[in-house]
């Protein structure tokens, strides 16, 4: 399940922390059947209110499988996330297990 959430106040600090106040977060586990990179698909076309089959593949954009190798894992990747853009949002897969999306929003945030 997706959540917007207002991040506006977080006093939060580090490269992962940064977050756009609109932000769409959804949670993976490491072993499970749903891969990142398939939370990752679900989580954006969710928060720009599309159907998956009219997202891009996410390989255009990252390389899927190491990022699904990256975080299978705690061993490989226990603290950090990574950040990229994907359909105009800015996407961040924290190493705790969670997946933060930002759309761009017309007002340029």
């Amino acid at each position: 399940m997706t959540q917007q959430r207002d991040y506006s106040g977080r006093e939060d600090e580090g490269p992962c922390s940064e977050t756009a106040s609109k932000t769409y977060t959804s949670t993976f586990a490491r072993g499970s059947d749903k891969t990142v990179s398939i939370r990752v698909v679900e989580t954006v076309a969710e928060a720009i209110e599309t159907d998956l089959e009219d997202l891009r593949p996410l390989y255009d954009t990252i390389d899927s499988a190491a990022l699904n190798m990256l975080f299978e894992s705690p061993h490989r990747f226990g603290r950090g996330c990574v950040k990229f853009r994907y359909e105009g949002c800015t996407v961040t897969v924290s190493a705790d297990e969670w997946i933060a999306v930002s759309p761009r929003t017309n007002d340029g945030e």
